[in-house]
């Protein structure tokens, strides 16, 4: 079940340029031979993926990958994570990491909600489509709502710290608190995996506080990050009313099935490499 917003969508997508998708393929492409991986996925998270970014919003590349076969089959695990950061690269600030696909198996086992949104990044650089379109529906079976749910909170609840919504907030901060908010609600109300891109979830509030936050990603699109605003009075209603449904919300475990499906797809990634 999905929840309709009554209103036009912002075009803030934070898709990169021509050329910049250019240059962040080749580095990706770049990365996975010095490291002696095949990617299997290769997309764009935070604010870009988002739908609110800024001019100077950084590039947050994120990999699922896999070694060859006999990587695997060794008495110690090797590591099963990597980060590359070259701030000259861009405009503005890139990083890449990455996360072994026998990693990224066991958090969607776990119903990890950053997994989720990786598999689902509206901007999707590189991938290998048949096998992630099978991994994103053997996903949804281990999708725990209550796992979510704290995930999403606990990230509102940082997004807020030190924040006076009284005073005038930098916008970057607002968003990051908003999308937090809207995400837990999404999930206790949907019970599905929350939307990565934030506008999806503007059927939960009023069409007035939609038009509002729509204004605000056509400002945010065209200045810093750092900018600050101050917020109306029906925002921080908004804002107060997403924070009272996450407190009452009580989630009840789901079944998990067991771990063949996740093995199979291991296997079968694995085997063909």
């Amino acid at each position: 079940m999905t929840v309709p917003s009554n209103l036009a969508t912002p075009t803030n997508t934070g898709i990169a340029t021509l050329s910049d998708m250019t240059i962040v393929t080749q580095t990706i492409d770049q990365v996975c031979t010095e490291q002696q991986i095949t990617c299997l996925h290769a997309i764009e998270s935070g604010s870009r993926a988002w739908g609110f970014a800024s001019p100077d919003s950084d590039y947050d590349v994120r990999l699922l990958y896999c070694h060859a076969s006999e990587w695997y089959l060794r008495l110690f695990e090797g590591k099963d994570t990597f980060e590359f950061i070259q701030e000259d690269l861009l405009t503005v600030p890139f990083d890449i990491g990455g996360w072994d696909i026998k990693k990224a198996l066991q958090l969607i086992y776990k119903s990890n909600a950053v997994i989720f949104e990786w598999l689902h990044s509206p901007i999707v650089y590189r991938q290998q489509t048949e096998a992630m379109e099978i991994l994103q529906n053997i996903s949804d079976a281990y999708f725990q709502p209550i796992a979510v749910l704290h995930h999403y909170r606990g990230m509102a609840k940082t997004a807020s710290t030190g924040l006076d919504l009284n005073e005038p907030v930098k916008i970057k901060k607002l968003f990051y608190l908003l999308r937090a908010l809207l995400a837990a609600n999404w999930t206790i109300t949907q019970q599905t995996p929350p939307p990565v891109i934030m506008a999806e979830m503007f059927g939960l509030i009023h069409s007035e506080a939609q038009r509002e936050i729509i204004q605000l990603i056509d400002l945010k699109s065209h200045c810093a990050e750092g900018h600050k605003i101050s917020i109306s009075p029906l925002l921080l209603q908004t804002i107060n009313k997403l924070w009272h449904s996450i407190g009452e919300a009580e989630l009840t475990p789901l079944d998990t099935p067991n771990t063949d499906s996740l093995n199979d797809f291991f296997r079968q990634v694995v085997l063909n490499q």
